[in-house]
């Protein structure tokens, strides 16, 4: 089916149905798989508390939290990208449709204002903020019991530099520009397909 064609409306409901169904599949299992690891971190910093723990474990084991958390967001950041896609195809098919649902948290068609909105922290922030707490946590007990901040210490916080600036960051710049590009191609072609129809 050419982009030309429209598609019948019955197989668009079908479409939007499932397509918004894995969009919150992806929201929902960063966390469900996140969660696992928070808990596992909350341990970790419980024996750290409790024991009296080697130097060499306790840098061992806090490098090895702030890695598997750094794969959670690099993860979770993945989803996020597929979601942000199948939410661009949720509002093309609203705009077919006349459908709203998604279409409200946009800008589109009321004075550059979305209709809806939330306030407070948004949901990646918020897997932002739980990254940095479990990746830090193990370093901050560690200078809390021993009060000393030795090298090691940085090598979580170099980690997350890398991850959160260098990577997340950047994808979902280039997810987002990529996204736009699409939909001004998108609106040019519905533009010169409208003129040439009449």
């Amino acid at each position: 089916m050419s982009k030309a064609e429209k598609p019948d409306k019955e197989y668009l409901v079908v479409e939007y149905t499932a397509t918004n169904d894995a969009y919150m599949h992806y929201d929902n299992f960063s966390w469900q798989v996140g969660a696992v690891l928070i808990a596992g971190a909350f341990i970790f910093w419980g024996f750290l508390i409790d024991k009296n723990i080697e130097p060499v474990s306790f840098v061992a084991g806090s490098i090895l939290v702030a890695g598997l958390m750094s794969f959670w967001m690099m993860y979770s950041n993945h989803n996020r990208q597929i979601y942000l896609c199948k939410l661009h195809r949720l509002h093309e098919i609203e705009r077919i449709l006349g459908f709203q649902q998604h279409r409200r948290w946009t800008v589109e068609g009321n004075n550059n204002q979305p209709l809806y909105r939330t306030f407070g922290l948004q949901g990646h922030t918020l897997d932002f903020l739980i990254y940095v707490v479990s990746s830090l946590g193990a370093p901050i007990i560690s200078v809390v019991k021993s009060k000393e901040f030795d090298l090691w210490l940085w090598l979580p916080i170099l980690l997350m530099i890398i991850v959160v600036l260098l990577w997340t960051s950047r994808n979902v710049h280039n997810l987002k520009a990529h996204l736009k590009r699409c939909i001004r191609e998108e609106d040019t072609e519905l533009t010169s397909g409208v003129g040439s129809n009449e």
